[in-house]
């Protein structure tokens, strides 16, 4: 398959061979996203208790049942208050026979960066087990999911690392049905598949409003 090649899925289509492009892989995926909002939700109430400071753009870190997850507040009064935030939600399936620490660098690196962005409303991530692990990227604007990813960063990441440490990409584009604390829906809208398992890598894209 050419290199400029994206499939295109219709809502209810699988490819055969190629798992991670299951449709009930969504329903699932949603799930984890659900989670990483309640991460953001204690993370605020905490805040309102005063048993902690939300120091914007101060990534913070914790254990759970042996996994990392982790959450960095870009932007409180947004996370507060946004009726219908922008969401960006990655599935990437590792690579286990590579130094992921290049990996680990390069996102690092990118996070840091989001004070550069004032669009970037908060950033989640998880370890999943068998190697998965799920990035939750929340924003104001669909805009400003451009101006990031062409970010000199995290395009070198996404041309050159992914390929390298990745076997499958999952990433969708959604939208909240409302504010994080009122525990909205996720309004999905684009969803692309990439398997580098091949040269050049198989991509494909489904349109789908939820």
């Amino acid at each position: 398959m050419p290199e400029s090649e994206t499939l295109s899925l219709g809502p209810n289509e699988s490819v055969a061979g190629r798992p991670f492009t299951s449709v009930d892989l969504i329903d699932r995926d949603l799930s984890v996203l659900h989670g990483m909002l309640d991460d953001l939700v204690r993370i605020l109430d905490e805040a309102d208790r005063g048993e902690r400071e939300i120091v914007e753009h101060q990534r913070v870190a914790w254990i759970e049942e042996g996994l990392v997850r982790r959450a960095l507040v870009c932007n409180e009064e947004k996370l507060r208050n946004h009726a219908a935030a922008c969401v960006v939600g990655f599935f990437g399936e590792r690579r286990t026979d590579m130094d992921l620490g290049p990996l680990e660098d390069a996102n690092s690196a990118i996070v840091a960066q989001f004070k550069d962005y004032p669009g970037i409303i908060s950033y989640s991530s998880i370890e999943m087990r068998s190697g998965y692990w799920a990035n939750m990227v929340l924003h104001d604007d669909p805009v400003d999911k451009e101006y990031w990813s062409r970010g000199a960063l995290h395009a070198q990441a996404a041309r050159v690392l992914a390929p390298e440490h990745y076997k499958t990409v999952r990433i969708h584009s959604a939208r909240l049905t409302g504010r994080v604390a009122d525990s909205p829906a996720f309004k999905v809208s684009l969803t692309k598949y990439w398997d580098y398992s091949e040269k050049p890598e198989w991509a494909a894209q489904r349109e789908l409003v939820s």
